[in-house]
């Protein structure tokens, strides 16, 4: 015994970021010009290679081939990636701070100088790349700043990367910075150890707060933000926490074990905020190419809206009126043959026009039924089976109980797969008897068709059954045919409640 549901409203997917949306919408902003990439890149490869110049010729740092190779490298690559995301989102800012990025990792690696005035500039200005950083991460993925707690969190991360150092180097000669072999700093007052040490922890405690209010602050913006934002910002926040921490322990005396762990995470860096650009790109291609397929969905099912509505006003026009008028014109006849009396020729003639014309009434509803039967719109699809199993021509075992009505769509879908069964049982199965199953089954009306006919139906070939398909496929519903030669014929059609 069957039960229906009504359909449910489609659900939300779930939220979307209205900021992300805005931005994501047919922007006139253009993306790098050629002349652009190649002055970026010529300025890119001068600096790197002033980088390899100094790291190669300096005289306290270790592992000079190192720095040679991988200093650059970084710089080069966060240029690179931020020219890549300009190109693919314009409309954002991420790309181009990026490229800031990538200089001012060009200036932190200068430190290697030997000349003491190029080595304090580097000591100080240096610490710009950790404030680009910042601002990226915060701004990222639009690279833009909205809200005024994180503006006062750049703001704060522009001064205290490059300038949070300075009381140190006021009182710190080379071995209070840990590199005995280190040209002296221009900026040294006096060298006094402790008060050396005092702006360190100083600085330490600025790094730490400054540390411990983005971890606060990207923590809330995570959980507040919907799916689509999550998984942009999932690889950019883990790397630039983590690279942040390694930092902030580096600068506070964390050693070389700790900066080299810091200068790798960094190295890593444009890959993840790559990473959440391109998650972000092909989900919106999936999001699009869903909204296209649900377009698609509505616009079957309106067109199946649509064609049930015209059946039913054709069914309507019909029985109003041609079917009316003949029924009126039968009453003439009759009201005529009375009165023929014992004329029989003309008699004759009338009781043929009179037989005629009750066949004409009997096609004309034939055909009305066909297009829509009324039964269907007025009472429901149990009533209407039970006509279609009592018109067919071989024996009908129907099981569809009376419930609550159906969408139109739904009842109609169901009663044309049980009509166009039948008629094909009639014309091709050769069967004996038949049985049409209807039930609510979960969340899906299941119609069943079978007989025990010679089977052999092909759903490619007969017309009528690919229409079926068509118009069950339009209320995302499958049909199915199961016809092997000589076992019978099983059609079964779920349509989603």
């Amino acid at each position: 015994m069957r039960t229906y549901v009504r359909r449910r409203r489609k659900a939300f997917r779930g939220p979307v970021d209205h900021t992300d949306r805005a931005m994501t919408t047919q922007s006139q902003t253009r993306g790098p010009s050629p002349a652009a990439i190649a002055a970026i890149g010529v300025a890119a490869a001068a600096v790197g290679a002033l980088v390899i110049q100094v790291a190669l010729a300096s005289d306290h740092r270790e592992a000079r081939v190192v720095w040679a190779v991988f200093g650059p490298l970084v710089g080069w690559s966060f240029i690179a990636a931020g020219l890549y995301a300009w190109r693919i989102r314009p409309q954002y800012r991420t790309g181009e701070l990026m490229i800031v990025l990538g200089f001012a990792w060009f200036l932190f690696t200068l430190d290697g100088a030997s000349d003491p005035a190029a080595y304090t500039f580097a000591r100080i200005l240096g610490g710009l790349w950790g404030s680009v950083f910042l601002h990226l991460g915060l701004s990222f993925p639009a690279g833009r700043l909205t809200e005024r707690a994180d503006r006062v969190l750049v703001l704060a991360g522009y001064l205290i990367f490059p300038l949070a150092g300075i009381p140190q180097l006021l009182f710190a000669g080379p071995a209070d910075l840990g590199c005995g072999d280190c040209p002296v700093n221009v900026l040294l007052v006096e060298q006094d150890a402790g008060l050396a040490t005092a702006g360190l922890l100083f600085g330490t405690a600025l790094y730490l707060g400054l540390f411990v209010a983005v971890l606060y602050r990207a923590v809330g913006r995570w959980r507040r933000s919907g799916p689509f934002v999550r998984l942009q910002l999932t690889p950019v926040y883990l790397c630039s926490l983590l690279t942040f921490l390694l930092v902030t322990v580096a600068r506070a005396g964390g050693g070389d074990a700790v900066w080299w762990a810091a200068f790798i995470a960094t190295a890593l860096m444009p890959f993840a905020f790559l990473g959440g650009l391109l998650r972000s790109q092909v989900f919106q291609l999936d999001e699009e190419l869903q909204a296209r397929l649900d377009d698609l969905r509505a616009s079957r099912a309106r067109l199946v809206a649509a064609g049930d509505a015209e059946r039913r006003r054709l069914e309507r026009d019909l029985h109003d009126g041609a079917q009316s008028r003949l029924v009126a014109l039968s009453l003439l006849l009759r009201a005529a043959r009375r009165r023929a009396g014992e004329d029989r020729e003309l008699a004759g003639m009338l009781d043929e026009a009179q037989d005629e014309l009750q066949t004409s009434l009997a096609e004309l509803r034939e055909l009305a039924r066909g297009i829509h039967p009324a039964v269907l719109s007025r009472h429901g699809l149990a009533p209407a089976l039970d006509g279609l199993a009592a018109r067919a021509p071989v024996p009908v075992t129907l099981e569809a109980a009376d419930a609550e009505r159906l969408p139109p769509p739904i009842e109609s879908a169901a009663y044309f797969v049980v009509a166009e069964a039948l008629v094909n049982v009639a014309k091709y199965a050769s069967a004996s008897q038949a049985s049409v199953r209807v039930a609510r089954d979960g969340e899906r009306l299941t119609v069943d068709v079978a007989d025990d006919g010679i089977g052999g139906a092909d759903a490619e070939r007969g017309s009528g059954l690919r229409g079926l398909a068509d118009r069950v496929a339009a209320l995302d519903g499958t049909l199915t045919v199961e016809s092997p030669v000589g076992g019978g014929t099983r059609l079964r059609a779920e349509l989603p409640l």
